[in-house]
């Protein structure tokens, strides 16, 4: 057993570090244009960290995973806010978005490459949530007026930048991969957020996560905005609705 989780590791190693030789170009690349930001700053210990945990070769693929898309997410989010605050330049914004959303997909297809376990699953859906978590959904009422109300139902949503709304596919699609590798019973109690069937919330509380049930309620949310404020702009739901299908057929 021990063997195997050694195996499991390196393997998970090995897929890493190209990947992290590119996210340490990439910095250094932001860093050497003045980028200087307290996500940076996160993105980079994580990512020295990274490097030690791989060349010691210990690590349980999952842990190795949860830093590689927090130091991931951080450093993208730095740049996401570079975009907002150059008001999206005409002729890079758009080869700029598709840059980072490639990028953002590399922890799908890590997972993909590592053949990871349940465990790995619980972990990966378990640190979304946890970033979706972060910012609090923006509760709106007579006090606050917003013209846009495409704009306003995203901000209830929790959704505030395609992070957030590429967090609630993952964790629907690790969910899907979860429900198909592990079946149906419910899985190792760990902290997710609270009253996810209805909202990203900002309260937490343990649980026992349920693949389908939490899978089934972020692809509809993703579907629900995807189809509605954010129509045209680019997003697909032809996946998310056949995974949507395969838990309705897998439950009947």
């Amino acid at each position: 057993m021990a063997a195997a989780g050694g195996a499991e590791a390196g393997g998970a190693a090995a897929a890493l570090r190209p990947r992290l030789a590119a996210l340490g170009r990439r910095l250094a690349a932001l860093k050497g244009a003045g980028g200087d930001d307290t996500f940076l700053a996160k993105g980079s210990a994580t990512l020295d960290k990274l490097k030690d945990l791989c060349n010691k070769g210990k690590e349980h693929p999952s842990t190795l995973l949860q830093l590689y898309t927090q130091a991931l997410l951080d450093i993208t989010y730095f740049e996401e806010n570079q975009l907002v605050d150059e008001d999206f330049p005409e002729e890079s914004s758009l080869q700029k978005v598709q840059e980072l959303t490639c990028i953002l997909s590399e922890p799908e297809d890590l997972l993909r490459e590592c053949n990871t376990n349940d465990k790995c699953l619980n972990d990966g859906v378990h640190y979304l949530m946890k970033m979706l978590s972060f910012r609090c959904p923006l509760q709106l009422n007579e006090d606050v007026s917003l013209q846009d109300k495409d704009t306003a139902r995203l901000l209830s949503e929790g959704i505030f930048s395609d992070t957030h709304l590429l967090a609630i596919i993952y964790s629907g699609e690790m969910c899907f991969w979860g429900l198909q590798h592990c079946g149906e019973g419910k899985q190792e109690s760990l902290e997710t957020v609270g009253a996810v069937s209805s909202d990203l919330s900002c309260q937490s509380q343990n649980v026992s996560l349920d693949f389908r049930e939490t899978g089934r309620n972020m692809l509809t949310k993703y579907v629900a905005v995807c189809e509605g404020p954010l129509k045209g702009q680019g997003w697909n739901t032809e996946t998310a609705k056949h995974m949507l299908c395969y838990f309705t057929k897998s439950h009947n």
